[in-house]
């Protein structure tokens, strides 16, 4: 069962929102003929196209072809409760729920919706494509790490294809579902959610043991039965590349633990000492180096210029609106027209009239008896 959730906000206007529809349109040409599935676009609100996941048929395809190709992009982004739709849709007896979430990520609450991600996933699969030129990679990143699937970026029209079918290739065989691992002594080891593992896509854990194991295992469930395998791990003798690496791993399970409740300055202290411990650079430790070499010499004054306020590649707006708002040509035209109304109050203003004083009149004021 796959659902596809599309964002349609005004900050997929142009390149993104074509990138978009381009990517459900293959999207659907991948599903099998025992799969079902159903479409959810979302701006200031949610829209599903079906009630539930329908079969991949003619009459139902055709509907769906129409409702990708009438998306057009517009109003704000309000990501939560197109996640719970598609998260909370009817059940389908024996399918395993893929969601592909396609959208830049520009929102404000990222916090919330991991969380809302982490509570309502259940059983079911959360993959993330991100769309355009700046997307927000680090919140489609954790969404997808949280629901157990894969991130895919589209940054180009001309990707769209070989991103789409890679993905596609990823849902369709998961090579290993459920997956656990028994290091056969006390382990501290990330990421603590293992993902799923897919053809042609390693999974790698980075873990500190107590003491050397004699034996790893690893379990999961294959093709809908137990599995099982047992590696006996080599003395490769110390290593501080790999010590260096599980401690970066642990930053980041640190940093992101902040977004599930953890007090800020438990992270920090966390932080900063692996930081000094490791020698690596953190938002609390830095490297400090110093250049002696001058940049430009003492008696050269100093210059000013104006830096453009750029906007990412592909994207239309004319002004620097902000986005996840109403698209750029109706906030040109709504800014216009308040400007047609100001200057029409002012040409159609009443002559003021002189205030009446009490004081002493002005030698230069007109008087008459």
């Amino acid at each position: 069962e796959v659902v596809f959730v599309i964002d349609t906000s005004g900050s997929m206007e142009g390149a993104s929102i074509r990138q978009a529809r381009s990517a459900l349109e293959l999207g659907l040409k991948f599903l099998g003929p025992d799969d079902r599935f159903n479409l959810i676009e979302f701006d200031s609100d949610t829209r599903a196209l079906f009630d539930e996941s329908v079969p991949v048929q003619s009459p139902y395809l055709e509907e769906a072809l129409d409702f990708i190709d009438d998306l057009r992009a517009n109003g704000g982004t309000v990501m939560a409760p197109a996640l719970a739709r598609a998260l909370d849709l009817p059940a389908q007896d024996g399918l395993l729920r893929q969601v592909i979430f396609v959208t830049d990520g520009s929102v404000g609450n990222e916090q919330e919706l991991l969380l809302q991600v982490g509570d309502q996933l259940g059983d079911s699969r959360l993959f993330t494509v991100s769309i355009g030129s700046a997307p927000n990679a680090w919140f489609m990143r954790k969404a997808a790490e949280i629901g157990r699937g894969s991130h895919t970026h589209i940054g180009k029209l001309d990707e769209v294809a070989e991103r789409m079918a890679s993905l596609w290739t990823r849902i369709q065989h998961p090579a290993l579902q459920d997956i656990c691992v028994d290091w056969g002594t006390e382990a501290e080891f990330y990421p603590e959610i293992v993902p799923d593992l897919y053809a042609g896509e390693p999974l790698w854990l980075s873990a500190r043991l107590t003491r050397e194991p004699s034996e790893v295992l690893v379990c999961g469930e294959l093709e809908g039965r137990y599995w099982e395998t047992v590696a006996r791990p080599e003395r490769a003798g110390g290593s501080a590349a790999l010590a260096g690496l599980w401690a970066r791993h642990k930053i980041e399970a640190l940093e992101d633990s902040r977004i599930f409740g953890v007090d800020a300055d438990e992270v920090q202290r966390g932080v900063t000492e692996l930081g000094l411990d490791f020698g690596l650079l953190t938002p609390y430790t830095s490297l400090v180096a110093v250049d002696r070499t001058p940049v430009r010499p003492q008696s050269a004054g100093l210059s000013a210029r104006d830096v453009p306020n750029l906007l990412p590649a592909g994207t239309t707006l004319a002004a620097g609106f902000s986005q996840t708002a109403t698209g750029w040509p109706a906030q040109l035209a709504l800014s216009l027209f308040s400007l047609l109304v100001a200057t029409g109050m002012l040409l159609y203003l009443p002559p003021s009239r002189p205030r009446p004083s009490g004081g002493a009149r002005s030698p230069m004021a007109a008087s008459s008896e």
